[in-house]
C-alpha cells in the first residue's frame, strides 16, 4: 500500500505537467510569423503607417516626459531654496548664540577680576 502511494505521488506531477499533443491543423509559430511578415511587406503603405504611428507615439511620450520633468523641477528648486533658508537661519542662530556666549564670558572675566582685587 505504501509503495502505491509513493508511485502515485511520483507520477501525479508528471501527469499534471504533461502538455497536450499539438493539434493536427495548427502551424508552427515561425511559419505564422513569416506569413505575417510577408503580408505586411506586400503593402508599402502599411510600413509607412507603422513608422508614422511610432513617431507620433514617441513624440507624445517625450513631450509628456518633458512636461513632467519641468513640473517636478519647480518643486525641486523650491525644496532646495527652503533647505538653504533653513541652513542660513541655523547658521545665523549659531552666530548670534556665539556672540551672546562671548559677551557673557567677557562679563564673567570682568566680574572675576573685580572679585579678585
Amino acid at each position: 500500500m505504501r509503495t502505491w502511494i509513493i508511485v502515485a505521488l511520483c507520477l501525479f506531477p508528471a501527469l499534471v505537467l504533461a502538455q497536450p499533443a499539438p493539434a493536427a491543423g495548427k502551424r508552427p509559430v515561425a511559419e505564422l510569423r513569416q506569413i505575417c511578415a510577408d503580408a505586411m511587406n506586400a503593402d508599402p503603405t502599411f510600413s509607412e503607417a507603422i513608422i508614422m504611428t511610432i513617431n507620433e507615439e514617441t513624440f507624445r511620450q517625450h513631450k509628456t516626459a518633458g512636461e513632467s520633468i519641468a513640473k517636478n523641477e519647480k518643486h525641486v528648486v523650491l525644496a532646495y531654496g527652503a533647505l538653504w533658508l533653513l541652513a542660513a537661519g541655523f547658521v545665523l542662530f549659531l552666530w548670534r548664540r556665539q556672540q551672546g556666549l562671548r559677551t557673557e564670558i567677557a562679563q564673567l572675566r570682568k566680574d572675576l577680576e573685580a572679585a579678585a582685587k
